[in-house]
């Protein structure tokens, strides 16, 4: 195991032992109370620090009775508990645990009843996986196979998992946290049922994860939790599980590592890498310190004793990706690898947000993007784009980063979905090049009594079943056709060139609100017009910058930029025939 491995489990054990009360279990240091119990903050951190040893065990029951002795009305997110009770079992009694207490820990397993079906096809995973590995000898076949279904039904030709919708189309999601957490099911399902199948679902989730990896220990930046603590956790278990620490040894540690940078004074780790800077900016509403800290520990830790128990060598390899390009063209995802050691994860056609909101535009999924950019060094030049308040990107439009937005007759529209995609690997780099209507960023008010009635309704007894349905269906801009080109290089610097035009008829009423909009972890020199703000991304040092608004009159109007990265300051050389980009 690597050493970096172990010193992450300590750093978090320490603290997990730290913030644990006796009377009330978990502590949240953001809080300032106990961990939500709607979560899995003190499951978590029950089996934590019992697989890490069980002298650790007193803490350990203190979380555990924390979430027993907490009212039935009050628990959430039972798939996840459910999980992490039976592997906390399963410890148990390896370990030959006071039958009382492991008695209390069935019990507890009880409460956590499973649905057929959840929102969110990771959580239908998470619950049918909890099924095999609870299953007796007599239907652990059977159990394999409906886990085998659900990852032939939410995985691309090319390997990625599809996260929404339930049943996919040609509009659907593929959030790299959750890939991660698909492909860290399918490793913990194949080490409790030895299935062919289950295997080889496990060796596509990994293949697909690997080309999107950057050597310095990153992997995220597409939708929720982008670069986040729970996704890169799942990622590390998994590789663990399925032995990538004896066949890539570095890749394990340079991830580890990368977490253990993480590191807050309290011992606990940030949320994403930008942590130290930008504290939650960038959390969704769903992330919670305590949680995230306690998951990362348990299923790690567990990957480590599952891993010491029956090491798995030569099984699955970690096929470091060749140079060149590798596109999966129904996620709309694509990942560039230079022979100098350039890696870019770049979106093609853009996919629908899970959350379409009235109140707030997810930019996290947007086609057209520069996701992740890591030059030869390892360190990242582009942060991820953001999820924004409403108010905040009213008042300034910069913060759409890379994403054109637009002011269509009161409405504003982001140039976020492409229907065609053309992808062209240049000597040096890859172009793509990409040709779309702007589409409506917020969702419509609800106007009805039953529309209102529905909205209502909606997340309370429906779990936002509707929203996301809506998300499938939003509105394009009337009047306005745009293509968008996108280079990225690194010969003879890390460069890149984006093209935008636009078409407007005669009687559109719009407005470019981000001319020459894009975003980079290092502040621009002063360019005419273009103006830079804080970017708090969920990786540091982010700005995004743009041009004042711009309307749009009729015709086709275009403007173009070229970002030299090679040296320590980029410049901006921006070129816009037509229309000048930053007049008032």
């Amino acid at each position: 195991m690597p050493a970096a491995v172990d010193t992450l489990l300590d750093g978090l054990a320490a603290a997990l032992r730290a913030h644990i009360d006796p009377e009330r279990g978990l502590l949240d240091p953001i809080r300032q109370a106990p961990t939500p119990p709607d979560h899995y903050g003190n499951t978590a951190a029950a089996l934590a620090l019992f697989v890490r040893g069980a002298d650790d065990w007193p803490r350990a029951r203190q979380a555990l009775q924390a979430w027993i002795t907490t009212d039935d009305a009050r628990l959430g997110h039972l798939p996840f508990n459910r999980l992490l009770l039976v592997l906390l079992a399963q410890v148990m009694e390896q370990r030959r645990a006071d039958a009382s207490e492991l008695g209390q820990v069935r019990a507890a397993i009880r409460r956590c009843r499973l649905r057929a079906t959840y929102p969110s096809n990771n959580w239908t995973l998470l619950a049918q996986t909890c099924r095999l590995l609870e299953a007796p000898p007599d239907r652990r076949e059977r159990e394999s196979a409906r886990l085998c279904k659900l990852f032939e039904r939410w995985t691309t030709p090319a390997g990625g998992f599809i996260d929404f919708p339930e049943r996919p189309t040609e509009h659907l999601a593929t959030p790299l946290a959750y890939h991660h957490k698909a492909l860290f099911l399918a490793a913990l399902a194949s080490r409790f049922h030895d299935a062919p199948a289950l295997a080889d679902h496990a060796r596509r989730l990994l293949d697909w994860a690997a080309r999107s990896w950057n050597p310095a220990g990153y992997a995220g930046g597409l939708g929720r939790s982008n670069h986040a603590l729970f996704g890169d956790a799942c990622l590390l278990a998994a590789m663990l599980l399925l032995g990538v620490h004896e066949s890539a040894p570095e890749s394990v540690a340079a991830l580890a590592t990368r977490l253990s940078a993480q590191r807050r004074p309290d011992g606990l780790l940030w949320l994403t890498p930008g942590g130290a800077q930008s504290g939650t900016a960038s959390w969704d509403g769903y992330m919670h310190l305590s949680v995230y800290n306690a998951w990362a520990a348990a299923v790690v830790g567990m990957a480590c004793h599952l891993a010491a128990l029956k090491p798995r060598t030569g099984d699955f390899i970690w096929r470091k990706p060749d140079p060149g390009c590798f596109h999966d063209a129904q996620a709309g995802l694509l990942s560039w690898h230079s022979p100098r050691g350039t890696h870019a994860l770049l979106t093609t056609r853009g996919q629908p947000p899970q959350s379409f909101s009235r109140n707030a535009a997810d930019l996290r999924y947007a086609g057209g993007v520069i996701l992740h950019l890591a030059g030869t060094d390892g360190a990242p030049r582009v942060p991820p784009p953001l999820r924004l308040k409403k108010a905040n990107l009213l008042a300034n439009p910069a913060l759409a980063g890379w994403t054109p937005i637009f002011d269509v007759a009161g409405e504003l529209h982001a140039l976020s979905d492409f229907d065609t995609v053309t992808v062209t690997p240049l000597e040096d780099g890859v172009r793509i090049e990409l040709e779309g209507q702007p589409r409506i960023v917020f969702r419509p008010p609800a106007r009805s009594l039953l529309e209102r009635a529905i909205s209502a309704l909606d997340w309370r007894l429906f779990h936002g079943r509707f929203g996301r349905h809506a998300s499938l269906h939003r509105k394009a801009a009337a009047g306005l056709r745009a293509r968008l080109s996108l280079d990225v290089s690194d010969a003879p610097v890390l460069r890149i060139a984006s093209t935008l035009e636009i078409a407007a008829a005669p009687d559109a009423s719009a407005i470019y609100l981000n001319p020459l909009g894009h975003a980079l972890t290092a502040p621009l020199p002063a360019a005419s017009g273009i103006r830079c703000t804080p970017f708090h991304s969920s990786l540091p040092d982010g700005h995004a910058c743009a041009g004042e608004p711009i309307a749009l009159q009729a015709g086709t109007q275009s403007w173009s930029f070229v970002l030299p990265l090679g040296a320590a300051h980029p410049e901006l050389d921006a070129e816009h025939p037509g229309v000048p980009p930053c007049s008032p």
